[in-house]
């Protein structure tokens, strides 16, 4: 609401969103550098090592979140759960994973005992670790339904995010990429 506040601004406001983690090869890293110089000087970028703690801690963040809707849901655990990722790409519509959230979320899901897998129309397969991981070939609601549940960590526009809501046991939106209030989805 907020936001949607601050865009009835005229002119030079950019809306930011929150999100399971920030990506790519700039932003996770440059402001570290500002704040190294910085120290130089005897000044300290409180602020930028905040933020930079809070993203970091994003995909642990989600995997909690993921967890407590099992719970309550379905009363389950991580262990056992089949969770689908949708984008590993650390952008919209784009094919560069560089410093992905979705790939620490898929980590962490996969310590806790849940069976992740994904599905990313830009990155058909990655190594992680030495293991590779491979998206599903085609969304399908067959797909959806056998999942316990749904993590939109990209929102890629190639998604049908409606037919996800429609058929998901539980969606857990991290992107807002789902627009209307179903009654399956939470968002971050």
């Amino acid at each position: 609401e907020v936001i949607e506040a601050a865009k009835t601004k005229p002119y030079g406001f950019m809306p930011f969103y929150p999100g399971p983690g920030i990506g790519g090869h700039c932003i996770p890293l440059d402001p570290f550098y500002l704040t190294w110089k910085a120290r130089e000087y005897n000044y300290h970028t409180r602020l930028i090592e905040l933020a930079g703690e809070i993203n970091r801690y994003m995909p642990e963040y989600v995997v909690e979140r993921t967890a407590k809707i099992l719970s309550r849901k379905f009363k389950k655990s991580l262990n056992g759960a089949k969770i689908l990722l949708l984008g590993v790409a650390y952008k919209k519509d784009i094919d560069d994973l560089r410093e992905s959230p979705a790939i620490e979320i898929i980590k962490k899901l996969e310590q806790e005992g849940a069976f992740a897998s994904y599905y990313d129309p830009y990155i058909s397969e990655f190594i992680n670790n030495g293991k590779e991981y491979k998206s599903l070939k085609e969304l399908t609601a067959k797909e959806i339904k056998e999942k316990d549940v749904i993590i939109i960590t990209t929102s890629h526009t190639k998604v049908d995010y409606e037919m996800v809501a429609k058929n998901a046991k539980a969606v857990f939106d991290t992107r807002n990429a789902i627009k209307d209030d179903s009654k399956n989805v939470e968002r971050l």
